[in-house]
């Protein structure tokens, strides 16, 4: 069975962003699992809304770092700083705990990797950018380009933080045309375990 995850990136940096709660009813409405990688300070600028996320079985919750910086530019304890405390202030918010990371701009080194592996996070990247924060990506480039750049064990990319200019709009077509392309939307989570799986019988 083909699989995609579609993945939402929930951060703030210094300055604060905001909540698109329309992507997570048409999540819920169309019964589409999907992990949320959440910034420490969205959390903690976003309790409700965290907290909803979190009480959605459909949705995985990964950590984003707490004020998204450039990874590969700061020092050691930074990062583990930045990861510690987005994993504090998630588990007092919503009482979950991640295992899954994603670097904020796709930026990575070994290092990170295993700064992050020592604190129990496995490190995920993205292969599909959807465009959704590129004002200039209208709705029907936006659901065009994701489900025809799509692949088997894609991971897409899109935002849930106010920052995906047409990612509600589009996200409903954006199901339907990979579902129809039949492939079945799944968790990072489910992806890693189907890929340990292969790798067990190789």
């Amino acid at each position: 069975m083909k699989k995609v995850a579609l993945t939402f990136d929930a951060c703030s940096t210094s300055k604060p962003t905001g909540y698109d709660e329309r992507i997570t009813r048409v999540l819920v409405e169309t019964g589409t699992p999907a992990t949320v990688f959440l910034g420490g300070k969205w959390i903690e600028d976003h309790e409700s809304a965290a907290k909803q996320l979190a009480s959605l079985p459909l949705l995985e919750l990964g950590n984003h770092t707490y004020l998204h910086p450039h990874l590969t530019k700061v020092s050691d304890g930074q990062i583990r700083e930045e990861l510690r405390q987005t994993q504090q202030e998630l588990f007092k918010v919503t009482g979950r705990t991640a295992t899954l990371f994603r670097p904020p701009y796709g930026e990575y080194d070994d290092r990170v990797v295993k700064i992050a592996a020592e604190l129990g996070l496995t490190t995920i990247e993205y292969d599909l950018a959807s465009g959704d924060p590129d004002v200039h990506f209208t709705k029907q480039k936006l659901i065009e380009y994701v489900t025809s750049a799509a692949r088997s064990g894609s991971i897409v990319v899109m935002h849930i933080n106010g920052r995906g200019w047409h990612t509600a709009e589009a996200l409903p077509d954006i199901i339907l045309a990979l579902r129809k392309r039949g492939f079945r939307l799944v968790t990072v989570g489910e992806l890693l375990r189907d890929r340990a799986s292969v790798n067990k019988m190789d």
